[in-house]
Protein backbone atom coordinates (compact mmCIF):
# COMPACT_ATOMS: atom_id res chain seq x y z
CA UNK A 1 0.00 0.00 0.00
CA UNK A 2 1.45 3.61 -0.90
CA UNK A 3 2.48 5.57 2.05
CA UNK A 4 0.15 8.88 1.83
CA UNK A 5 3.63 10.65 3.66
CA UNK A 6 6.68 9.04 1.29
CA UNK A 7 7.66 12.41 0.37
CA UNK A 8 7.19 14.35 3.42
CA UNK A 9 9.34 15.92 5.86
CA UNK A 10 8.18 17.00 9.29
CA UNK A 11 9.58 18.48 12.42
CA UNK A 12 7.84 17.69 15.49
CA UNK A 13 8.39 19.88 18.59
CA UNK A 14 7.56 17.85 21.96
CA UNK A 15 8.36 14.79 19.55
CA UNK A 16 9.47 12.45 22.86
CA UNK A 17 6.57 12.40 24.52
CA UNK A 18 2.40 12.81 24.44
CA UNK A 19 -0.05 14.00 21.72
CA UNK A 20 3.69 14.45 19.34
CA UNK A 21 5.25 11.22 20.10
CA UNK A 22 1.91 9.85 19.17
CA UNK A 23 2.14 11.81 15.78
CA UNK A 24 5.62 11.17 15.04
CA UNK A 25 5.17 7.25 15.14
CA UNK A 26 1.61 7.84 12.52
CA UNK A 27 3.83 9.96 10.22
CA UNK A 28 7.07 7.68 10.22
CA UNK A 29 4.71 5.16 9.54
CA UNK A 30 3.38 6.83 6.38
CA UNK A 31 6.65 6.98 5.40
CA UNK A 32 8.00 10.27 6.36
CA UNK A 33 10.93 11.38 7.34
CA UNK A 34 10.91 13.18 10.75
CA UNK A 35 12.94 15.16 12.97
CA UNK A 36 11.78 15.06 16.76
CA UNK A 37 12.64 17.97 19.15
CA UNK A 38 12.75 17.96 22.93
CA UNK A 39 14.72 18.95 26.27
CA UNK A 40 15.06 15.41 27.00
CA UNK A 41 18.25 13.87 24.97
CA UNK A 42 18.11 10.51 26.32
CA UNK A 43 13.94 9.96 25.75
CA UNK A 44 15.01 11.48 22.42
CA UNK A 45 17.50 9.20 21.55
CA UNK A 46 15.09 5.72 23.12
CA UNK A 47 12.69 6.93 20.80
CA UNK A 48 14.32 7.45 17.84
CA UNK A 49 15.79 3.76 18.37
CA UNK A 50 12.00 2.59 18.46
CA UNK A 51 11.26 3.94 15.37
CA UNK A 52 14.02 3.33 13.62
CA UNK A 53 14.05 -0.24 14.76
CA UNK A 54 10.78 -0.28 12.60
CA UNK A 55 11.51 2.24 10.00
CA UNK A 56 15.57 2.43 9.21
CA UNK A 57 16.74 6.18 8.59
CA UNK A 58 13.35 7.45 8.57
CA UNK A 59 13.68 8.86 12.28
CA UNK A 60 15.90 12.11 14.05
CA UNK A 61 16.40 14.08 16.95
CA UNK A 62 17.53 17.23 18.19
CA UNK A 63 17.78 18.43 21.47
CA UNK A 64 16.81 21.84 22.34
CA UNK A 65 15.51 24.34 24.61
CA UNK A 66 12.66 25.82 22.74
CA UNK A 67 12.61 28.86 25.68
CA UNK A 68 15.72 30.33 23.53
CA UNK A 69 13.64 32.16 21.06
CA UNK A 70 13.87 32.99 18.54
CA UNK A 71 17.19 31.54 18.41
CA UNK A 72 16.21 27.88 19.11
CA UNK A 73 13.59 27.97 16.19
CA UNK A 74 16.23 29.07 13.54
CA UNK A 75 18.80 25.71 14.74
CA UNK A 76 16.11 23.23 14.58
CA UNK A 77 14.86 23.88 11.52
CA UNK A 78 18.37 24.77 9.99
CA UNK A 79 19.45 21.18 11.15
CA UNK A 80 16.45 19.84 9.47
CA UNK A 81 17.21 20.74 6.51
CA UNK A 82 20.37 19.10 6.90
CA UNK A 83 18.93 15.89 7.96
CA UNK A 84 15.83 15.02 6.54
CA UNK A 85 15.46 18.13 3.85
CA UNK A 86 13.45 20.90 3.51
CA UNK A 87 10.20 20.54 5.47
CA UNK A 88 6.87 20.48 4.15
CA UNK A 89 5.12 19.61 8.30
CA UNK A 90 5.67 21.33 10.91
CA UNK A 91 3.92 19.90 14.58
CA UNK A 92 4.03 22.96 17.09
CA UNK A 93 3.73 20.32 20.49
CA UNK A 94 6.02 21.69 22.69
CA UNK A 95 5.25 23.36 26.29
CA UNK A 96 2.88 22.16 28.98
CA UNK A 97 0.55 24.30 31.26
CA UNK A 98 1.06 25.13 34.87
CA UNK A 99 -1.20 24.37 37.22
CA UNK A 100 -1.69 27.32 39.34
CA UNK A 101 -4.31 30.18 40.20
CA UNK A 102 -3.63 33.33 38.24
CA UNK A 103 -2.37 35.33 41.39
CA UNK A 104 -0.30 32.52 42.69
CA UNK A 105 1.66 32.73 39.89
CA UNK A 106 5.25 34.46 40.15
CA UNK A 107 5.96 37.14 37.40
CA UNK A 108 9.07 34.64 35.91
CA UNK A 109 5.96 31.71 35.29
CA UNK A 110 4.07 33.69 33.32
CA UNK A 111 7.14 35.18 31.42
CA UNK A 112 8.81 31.38 31.11
CA UNK A 113 5.17 29.67 30.40
CA UNK A 114 4.88 32.18 27.27
CA UNK A 115 8.32 32.39 26.27
CA UNK A 116 8.10 28.14 25.91
CA UNK A 117 4.67 27.82 24.17
CA UNK A 118 3.53 31.33 22.40
CA UNK A 119 6.94 32.33 21.30
CA UNK A 120 8.22 28.69 20.65
CA UNK A 121 5.09 28.35 18.28
CA UNK A 122 5.52 31.33 16.69
CA UNK A 123 8.99 31.59 15.98
CA UNK A 124 8.82 27.92 14.51
CA UNK A 125 6.32 29.27 12.16
CA UNK A 126 8.42 32.31 11.47
CA UNK A 127 11.85 30.15 10.85
CA UNK A 128 9.68 27.61 8.46
CA UNK A 129 7.62 29.69 6.71
CA UNK A 130 9.79 31.10 3.78
CA UNK A 131 11.08 27.56 3.73
CA UNK A 132 7.55 26.29 2.67
CA UNK A 133 6.45 29.29 0.89
CA UNK A 134 9.03 28.71 -1.49
CA UNK A 135 8.39 25.15 -2.26
CA UNK A 136 4.47 25.98 -2.32
CA UNK A 137 3.47 23.68 -0.06
CA UNK A 138 3.47 23.18 3.94
CA UNK A 139 1.11 22.51 6.88
CA UNK A 140 1.61 23.75 10.44
CA UNK A 141 -0.16 22.45 13.31
CA UNK A 142 -0.58 23.52 16.63
CA UNK A 143 -1.76 21.84 19.33
CA UNK A 144 -3.10 24.63 21.27
CA UNK A 145 -5.95 23.44 24.25
CA UNK A 146 -9.58 23.81 24.53
CA UNK A 147 -8.51 26.42 27.50
CA UNK A 148 -8.17 28.84 25.10
CA UNK A 149 -11.52 28.94 24.15
CA UNK A 150 -13.28 27.96 27.77
CA UNK A 151 -10.64 29.54 30.29
CA UNK A 152 -9.45 27.39 33.03
CA UNK A 153 -9.06 28.74 36.64
CA UNK A 154 -6.15 26.36 37.20
CA UNK A 155 -5.05 27.46 34.11
CA UNK A 156 -4.80 30.97 33.44
CA UNK A 157 -1.59 30.88 31.90
CA UNK A 158 -2.44 28.53 29.25
CA UNK A 159 -5.63 30.11 29.15
CA UNK A 160 -3.93 33.34 27.63
CA UNK A 161 -1.29 31.43 25.52
CA UNK A 162 -4.09 29.43 23.99
CA UNK A 163 -6.23 32.10 23.29
CA UNK A 164 -3.32 34.66 21.85
CA UNK A 165 -1.88 31.04 19.67
CA UNK A 166 -5.55 31.12 17.82
CA UNK A 167 -5.50 35.09 17.40
CA UNK A 168 -2.18 35.24 15.59
CA UNK A 169 -2.04 31.81 13.93
CA UNK A 170 -5.35 32.97 11.98
CA UNK A 171 -3.85 35.92 10.70
CA UNK A 172 -0.47 33.46 10.03
CA UNK A 173 -2.85 31.75 8.29
CA UNK A 174 -4.03 34.35 6.16
CA UNK A 175 -0.75 35.56 4.71
CA UNK A 176 0.36 32.02 3.94
CA UNK A 177 -2.53 30.67 2.29
CA UNK A 178 -1.59 32.21 -0.88
CA UNK A 179 1.57 30.19 -1.37
CA UNK A 180 -0.36 26.97 -0.70
CA UNK A 181 0.47 26.67 2.90
CA UNK A 182 -1.98 25.83 5.56
CA UNK A 183 -1.72 26.31 8.94
CA UNK A 184 -4.38 25.20 11.72
CA UNK A 185 -4.45 24.77 15.80
CA UNK A 186 -5.85 21.46 17.09
CA UNK A 187 -7.47 22.05 20.83
CA UNK A 188 -7.23 18.44 22.87
CA UNK A 189 -9.28 18.93 26.37
CA UNK A 190 -8.20 16.19 28.97
CA UNK A 191 -6.05 13.96 27.46
CA UNK A 192 -4.17 11.29 28.56
CA UNK A 193 -0.84 12.37 28.98
CA UNK A 194 1.87 13.40 32.07
CA UNK A 195 -0.05 17.03 31.75
CA UNK A 196 -3.10 14.87 33.01
CA UNK A 197 -1.58 12.69 35.46
CA UNK A 198 -0.17 16.36 36.89
CA UNK A 199 -3.34 18.46 36.51
CA UNK A 200 -4.83 15.20 38.61
CA UNK A 201 -2.79 15.26 41.16
CA UNK A 202 -3.05 19.13 41.89
CA UNK A 203 -6.07 18.66 42.64
CA UNK A 204 -6.68 15.72 44.49
CA UNK A 205 -4.35 17.47 47.09
CA UNK A 206 -6.63 21.01 47.07
CA UNK A 207 -9.50 18.78 47.48
CA UNK A 208 -8.29 15.73 49.52
CA UNK A 209 -9.06 13.27 47.06
CA UNK A 210 -7.09 10.63 45.88
CA UNK A 211 -5.84 10.79 42.21
CA UNK A 212 -8.28 8.13 40.39
CA UNK A 213 -11.45 9.48 41.83
CA UNK A 214 -10.15 13.32 40.18
CA UNK A 215 -9.69 11.51 36.81
CA UNK A 216 -13.18 9.56 36.80
CA UNK A 217 -14.74 13.40 37.79
CA UNK A 218 -12.98 14.35 34.22
CA UNK A 219 -13.87 11.30 32.54
CA UNK A 220 -17.84 11.66 33.53
CA UNK A 221 -17.90 15.44 32.43
CA UNK A 222 -16.97 13.94 29.10
CA UNK A 223 -19.90 13.62 26.99
CA UNK A 224 -18.76 10.98 26.12
CA UNK A 225 -17.74 9.21 28.91
CA UNK A 226 -14.15 8.94 28.04
CA UNK A 227 -10.89 10.33 27.77
CA UNK A 228 -8.71 10.17 25.31
CA UNK A 229 -5.36 8.75 24.71
CA UNK A 230 -2.97 10.71 22.53
CA UNK A 231 -3.28 8.86 19.33
CA UNK A 232 -6.48 9.69 19.29
CA UNK A 233 -5.31 13.25 18.84
CA UNK A 234 -2.65 12.53 16.30
CA UNK A 235 -5.14 10.27 14.27
CA UNK A 236 -6.70 14.20 13.64
CA UNK A 237 -3.27 15.38 13.60
CA UNK A 238 -2.27 13.62 10.79
CA UNK A 239 -5.25 13.56 9.03
CA UNK A 240 -4.98 17.29 8.82
CA UNK A 241 -1.69 17.26 8.00
CA UNK A 242 -2.59 15.19 4.94
CA UNK A 243 -4.42 16.09 1.12
CA UNK A 244 -7.53 14.83 2.36
CA UNK A 245 -7.99 17.96 4.45
CA UNK A 246 -6.42 20.49 1.92
CA UNK A 247 -9.50 22.94 1.88
CA UNK A 248 -9.10 23.83 5.66
CA UNK A 249 -6.42 26.11 6.87
CA UNK A 250 -6.79 28.89 9.00
CA UNK A 251 -9.13 27.58 11.73
CA UNK A 252 -9.23 25.73 15.43
CA UNK A 253 -10.44 22.01 15.12
CA UNK A 254 -11.88 21.13 18.67
CA UNK A 255 -10.95 17.73 19.91
CA UNK A 256 -12.39 17.37 23.34
CA UNK A 257 -15.28 14.96 23.11
CA UNK A 258 -17.24 17.41 23.07
CA UNK A 259 -16.75 19.28 26.31
CA UNK A 260 -16.62 22.32 25.12
CA UNK A 261 -19.89 24.14 25.20
CA UNK A 262 -19.78 27.19 22.91
CA UNK A 263 -20.55 26.73 19.12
Amino acid sequence: MEKIFSSARAIVTGGSRGIGRAVAELLVTQGARVLLVGRDTERLQQRIRELNGLFPEHAFAFACDMADQPASADRVVDYAVKTIGKPTLLLNGAGGASIVRAMDAPWSLWVEDFQVKFFGYLAMARAILPIMTEQRRGVIINIVGIAGKDPNPALPIASAVNGALNGVMKVLADDASAYGVRILNVNPGATQTDLLTAMAKSAAKESGQNVADVIDQMRARSPLKRLPGPMDIARIVVFLMSSQADFVTGTSIDVDGGIHRGV
